[in-house]
């Protein structure tokens, strides 16, 4: 079966965002020093950031020292919404066991044709192999939260539901992104442009 036929209800909805053209890691202004963006009481380091950039470019086979403006955003935008997510199944009480999981990625793997086609298929959502594992994990707890909170729904209204419970997530706990690598709007779960005082904030 063709890859884009992998069913990701949620986080493949809003991982996108806004490009922001001319980002790299280094820079400044970040609203917390050392954090690419804080989430609730959860902050998410440019390290993390970092590495889970280089570690796409490598299975990208690219040089993991690339500047990728599109791809920083994609990654960063992919943390914060998991980390929602994440923060919203504690308050529901939902749990994504290893077995619901591994049920999930094997439903991938059924419908994509095999384990290579779907990493191929989630590298081009700038997902490397070595995060698939968590990928799925946020994909099966938002699953989990649609069904909880429709649960006479179909698949639509219960991904609608998730998504609304998410915005509201972040509206409470509070979601900031660093200035330089753009800014959170939480009614779409995205990261927009940078903002036009950037320039404005001294050098590190």
């Amino acid at each position: 079966m063709r890859t884009d036929r992998i069913r990701v209800v949620f986080v493949s909805a809003v991982i996108s965002g806004a490009l922001v053209a001319g980002l790299t890691l280094t820079g400044c202004g970040a609203a917390t020093p050392g954090a690419a963006a804080v989430v609730g009481d959860t902050r998410i380091s440019e390290q993390t950031l970092t590495s889970n950039v280089q570690e796409v470019l490598v299975a990208q086979q690219k040089s993991p020292n690339t500047s990728d403006a599109a791809l920083i955003n994609s990654v960063l935008n992919r943390l914060v919404t998991s980390e929602l997510v994440a923060i919203l199944a504690a308050e529901k009480g939902v749990t994504a066991t290893q077995g619901a999981i591994d049920s999930t990625l094997q439903g991938y793997l059924e419908q994509a044709g095999g384990e290579a086609e779907v990493q191929n298929a989630l590298l081009q959502r700038n997902v490397a192999p070595s995060q698939i594992e968590t990928f799925v994990r946020t994909n099966v707890l938002a699953q989990m939260i649609g069904q909880a909170l429709a649960p006479t729904s179909d698949a639509q209204g219960q991904s609608d539901a998730v998504i609304a419970a998410v915005i509201e997530t972040s509206m409470v706990v509070g979601t900031e992104v660093s200035p330089r690598f753009g800014t959170w709007d939480a009614t779409k779960l995205a990261i927009g442009p940078v903002p036009s005082d950037l320039s404005s904030l001294p050098a590190n």
